[in-house]
C-alpha cells in the first residue's frame, strides 16, 4: 500500500520520524484482511518477548497520527485506518464551522466499505461545509431500507465528530452492517443533526442508493 503524506510531514525536524512511521504502517497493512490481532502478532514474531498491548496501542496511535492525504486513500488503506481508530478510539481534531444552518446541499453522506469483511460493513461519513454552525455536535443517522432492500442490522446510530479533515467537518461511525451487498438499493435516510446536549438543530430528509 502507498500512503500519501501531506506536505506538512515534510517540514524540516519531521522528515525522519515521518519516514519510520509511513514505513511501519506499510508493514502492518501487509496484513490480510487486517485486524488488530493480526497485525500485533506479525510485529511480534520472531522477537524474545511480545509487545505490551499499551505499547503496541501507543505506537498504533503514533502511526495513525500521521498527516495523510485523506483524498488519496484507496478502500484497503482507509479500511486498515478505521480499524486502528476503532481500536485507540482517539480524541477528535479541532472542527472547521462557521454559522450556516445545515442543509442537504452544505450537508454530504459518503459511505465507504471495508475490506476484508466476512459480512457488508461500511464506514458511515457525513460530511459538513466549514461554514455549517459549529453548534453541530454529533449526528444521529438513520437509514431504514425500501421494499427489497436488505436489512440493515442496526437502523440508527450516532456519528461522533471526527474533526476537520480537508476543510471539512467529518462526523464518521464504524460500522453500519447490512444484511447483504445494499449495492443498487435504495435506502431512506435521516439526518438528525444535534448539539451538545442532544437537542436536534436539524433533521434533514433524503435517500441514498449504495
Amino acid at each position: 500500500m502507498a500512503y500519501v503524506l501531506t506536505t506538512s510531514q515534510f517540514l524540516a525536524g519531521l522528515q525522519q520520524n515521518s519516514a519510520k512511521l509511513l514505513n511501519s504502517l506499510r508493514y502492518i497493512s501487509t496484513v490480510s484482511p487486517f485486524t488488530i490481532v493480526a497485525a500485533k502478532t506479525q510485529l511480534d514474531a520472531s522477537q524474545t518477548q511480545n509487545f505490551t498491548d499499551a505499547a503496541f496501542k501507543a505506537f498504533l496511535t503514533e502511526v495513525y497520527n500521521l498527516e495523510l492525504d485523506t483524498t488519496l486513500l484507496t478502500l484497503a488503506e482507509r479500511t486498515v485506518l478505521n480499524v486502528i481508530r476503532e481500536y485507540i478510539q482517539p480524541n477528535p481534531q479541532l472542527g472547521c464551522c462557521g454559522s450556516d444552518v445545515p442543509t442537504l446541499s452544505n450537508t454530504t453522506q459518503k459511505y465507504y466499505d471495508r475490506v476484508g469483511s466476512a459480512t457488508f460493513q461500511k464506514e458511515a461519513q457525513i460530511v459538513l461545509d466549514s461554514t455549517v454552525t459549529c453548534s453541530v455536535f454529533d449526528i444521529q443517522l438513520t437509514i431504514n431500507p425500501q421494499a427489497g432492500s436488505p436489512a440493515i442490522v442496526s437502523a440508527v446510530n450516532v456519528l461522533p465528530q471526527l474533526g476537520c479533515i480537508n476543510n471539512q467537518n467529518i462526523f464518521s461511525f464504524l460500522w453500519i452492517d447490512f444484511a447483504s451487498s445494499p449495492t443498487g438499493f435504495v435506502y431512506d435516510v435521516e439526518i438528525n443533526l444535534r448539539d451538545n446536549v442532544g437537542g436536534s438543530i436539524v433533521n434533514l430528509i433524503t435517500t441514498k442508493t449504495f
